[in-house]
């Protein structure tokens, strides 16, 4: 073969392999973009399956139980329209205490201006249960303790309602503590500059911003400092409401994936709320402080809607780092960081030249102790009792939701409690020698609101509630019950009724006797029913009692609201019962209802984080006792604080009409005093925690701590009109016969009408003052 013919061979051959190596070739490339499209393919399909997968985790959270909000307890909501009675003065005080500044004009919210006959408050934003109202201007004008008009900026209504005091947040397990504040509740300008700081782009991105982040390196290498963040407030919002603090790529990823996620299915205002809500801000012992409607208390001690200028500009600023902005431990590190936001907000023309002078020389005004203020407002004796309601009216997953709980306490009736009790405790220990402590509660008859409750000398102390949990002999206070079951009884028993007051032996069981004695260890032989019950003999009522049956007595106890078993011993005519202060104000409510059963509470309504009223009281009014028997024993009790044992009360009072019952337990251990107005029921004791002798009767001890407190709280004469079936009657002294015509030694007292029979003809009475049976006409013609 030639070398022509060898070098054409070759040729092909080089020819074909190239072609083959070619073809080769491009067969890996298709496998290769074919395996990278399966790949990608795979790649998507994970994607989004993880997306959904942090979508639904997304959606649970936002949409669900977003955190482990504290309960929210508020006192009680003022409502006032033309013709109820109002005090100025307590309303003043309230709103100091509620965080109001006094002032000559109100100009914004927080503000409120006071003269004789006006008051005018400049009220901050608030949801009273129905949507939250904006900050209105309040004009209340007043005539003779009566509002005349009120007034929402300039225009009258029909009624109002003022912010109530907000008395505590029930921490959840997590400790995380905050206040929900509603967008519309945030002072626009705190919005604008948290928006120029944290993200300005907030409005106009999709969750993640490049130009941001970009403009922030910017930003920062001018300042020579970190003065603005790359991340938008909705991935703030991701890393604060669903991640860790973990600086990792994937942490990054889901970060960015959630923050579109976020961005895609709510509203920017939604997110911003929540932001607003979720953003750490601080460190208060083991309680972090989240949101800035709990950072504006715990910082300045003011509603979000008060802070100045200054103020907003360093919870904006605390934002980049809580601990090393801490205003307690480095007070010139954070002051250099309000300064530098205040500056911003000047650039941007959010404040004038003035204002941003007057702030930057302004100090940072953070509250001197690092402990939160509220808990100077506490009155944990009160709160025990609200925990204890609201567990009996929702689950413990339901309180942990947001919830607002509207109460009916007057921290105003909570001061006067307090400090009566002290000052008056402290006359007692001293003059006895003693440490004594005590325990008292104020309701409000017509609705049964608790109002006031203390459960311990100490103002403020948390330990033991004996207003709530301690059970005591309540002596003399059970009689009314026994009484009461006679009344009802008119046909046999009325207030003139005799009864024996002498030596006497109960037989108990068949072997052991008991022998009851009077208080003083006199007798009176006969005594009526209305002067056996106003003095409190013992001897009279165990009669009484004893004529009636234990187990009638024993209903009439029941029937007046003791929820417990009863030891059936003639002993429990005196009291031997045991019961705590609350039980017994429980116990004498129908009594100055006039015989209408409500339950005394200190819940009035529940509303849910979303506004909606999840839980109202409705009073189960019933009446248990007939309004005749009702009014004779108010009489009684009336009788009791005039010539009886708080007959002490007419010159304490300077002759006010007001009912009650004193009680004093064996060896004088525990004093008791229970009275009512028109509108108030207070009940008190005073005693050991050791159970000894206290030196002090019913009238000497805990009724002097009612009247110096009815005093200055305010008394309203009892006005009770005879009920129907009732009629003033004379009566027999001697006897108890009610007679038809003028006899000598009777008395006019209320009797129900159906069950006196009236008697003719006077009883003649011995030089003993015993009676002398009366002869007929027959027996006068005829002798004998």
């Amino acid at each position: 073969m030639s070398k022509k013919s060898e070098a054409k061979t070759v040729k092909k051959t080089e020819d074909k392999s190239s072609v083959e190596g070619k073809q080769k070739a491009g067969v890996s490339w298709r496998k290769v973009i074919i395996f990278l499209v399966k790949l990608a393919i795979v790649f998507l399909t994970l994607l989004a399956a993880y997306t959904l997968y942090l979508d639904s985790k997304v959606v649970a959270k936002f949409e669900g139980q977003r955190w482990q909000v504290p309960v929210q307890v508020f006192g009680k909501v003022e409502r006032f329209k033309q013709g109820d009675s109002i005090d100025l003065s307590h309303i003043s005080e309230s709103l100091l205490i509620n965080g109001y500044q006094r002032v000559n004009s109100p100009k914004k919210s927080g503000e409120f201006s006071l003269s004789q006959s006006r008051i005018i408050i400049f009220r901050r934003p608030f949801d009273f249960g129905s949507g939250v109202t904006t900050a209105d201007l309040i004009t209340i004008d007043v005539i003779n303790q009566e509002v005349k008009s009120v007034y929402v900026d300039n225009k009258e209504v029909s009624d109002i309602a003022l912010e109530p005091i907000l008395l505590d947040r029930i921490i959840p397990e997590n400790k995380e503590d905050r206040v929900l504040v509603p967008l519309q509740s945030v002072p626009e300008l705190l919005l604008d500059t948290l928006l120029l700081v944290e993200d300005r782009d907030f409005y106009f991105h999709s969750g993640i911003s490049p130009m941001g982040i970009l403009r922030a390196a910017v930003s920062n290498f001018k300042a020579g400092r970190t003065v603005q963040g790359g991340s938008t407030l909705t991935q703030q919002l991701v890393k604060n409401m669903y991640l860790t603090r973990d600086k990792t790529i994937t942490r990054k990823i889901n970060e960015a994936i959630m923050a579109l996620l976020l961005e895609y299915r709510y509203s920017k205002d939604q997110l911003l709320e929540a932001y607003i809500n979720e953003v750490y801000l601080g460190q208060h012992y083991a309680n972090g402080i989240y949101g800035f409607g709990l950072a504006a208390e715990f910082y300045f001690g003011k509603n979000i809607a008060q802070l100045s200028y200054g103020q907003m500009a360093t919870l904006i600023g605390v934002i980049k780092g809580p601990s090393y902005y801490d205003p307690w431990r480095h007070e010139k590190r954070t002051r250099q960081r309000r300064d530098l936001v205040l500056r911003l907000m000047f650039e941007h023309q959010l404040l004038t030249k003035a204002e941003f002078l007057e702030a930057v020389n302004g100090p940072l005004a953070i509250r001197k102790q690092r402990r939160l203020t509220k808990n100077t407002l506490k009155y944990p004796a009160y709160l025990q009792l609200v925990k204890r309601e609201l567990s009996e009216i929702l689950f413990a997953n339901e309180q942990q939701s947001g919830i607002r709980v509207f109460t009916s306490f007057s921290h105003y009736t909570q001061q006067l409690l307090e400090n009566t009790v002290k000052e008056e405790l402290d006359k007692f220990d001293t003059k006895n020698n003693q440490a004594l402590q005590a325990a008292m509660i104020v309701t409000d008859i017509e609705n049964g609101e608790i109002k006031a409750l203390l459960g311990a000398k100490e103002p403020g102390f948390a330990g033991f509630n004996r207003a709530l949990n301690a059970t005591r002999p309540i002596g003399s206070l059970i009689k009314p019950a026994i009484y009461l079951s006679a009344l009802e009884r008119y046909q046999q028993y009325n207030l003139a009724t005799i009864l024996e007051d002498k030596p006497l032996t109960v037989a108990i069981d068949g072997e052991e006797t008991w022998q009851p004695k009077n208080y003083d260890g006199k007798y009176n032989d006969k005594v009526s029913l209305l002067s056996s019950l106003v003095r409190s003999l013992n001897v009279p009522s165990v009669n009484l009692g004893m004529e009636l049956g234990l187990n009638n007595v024993a209903k009439a106890i029941h029937l007046l609201g003791y929820p417990d078993d009863i030891v059936m011993r003639p002993s429990m005519l005196l009291g031997s019962l045991n019961m705590s202060p609350y039980q017994v104000n429980q116990f004498y409510l129908p009594i100055a209802r006039n015989g209408f059963f409500i339950k005394g509470h200190a819940i009035e309504k529940i509303v849910s984080a979303q506004g909606e009223t999840i839980w109202q009281f409705e009073a189960q009014e019933a009446q248990y006792i007939s309004s005749q028997a009702s009014y004779l024993l108010n009489y009684a009790l009336q009788q009791v604080t005039k010539e009886g044992t708080a007959k002490s009360l007419s010159w304490r009072l300077n002759g006010q009409v007001t009912a009650g019952k004193t009680g004093t337990t064996n060896d004088q251990r525990d004093s008791w005093y229970v009275g009512f107005d028109q509108k108030t029921l207070v009940t008190t004791w005073i005693g050991n925690d050791d159970n000894k002798a206290t030196k002090l009767t019913g009238s000497s001890g805990a009724l002097v701590l009612y009247a110096n407190f009815i005093k200055k709280y305010g008394v309203n004469s009892i006005e009770h009109q005879l009920p129907a079936g009732v009629s003033l009657t004379e009566f027999e002294d001697a006897t108890g016969y009610a007679v038809a015509q003028s006899c000598p030694n009777t008395s006019k007292l209320p009797a129900i009408t159906a069950g006196i029979a009236l008697q003719y003809n006077c009883t003649e009475i011995k030089l003993d003052n015993t009676p002398i049976k009366k002869k007929s006409w027959f027996e006068k013609l005829f002798g004998n």
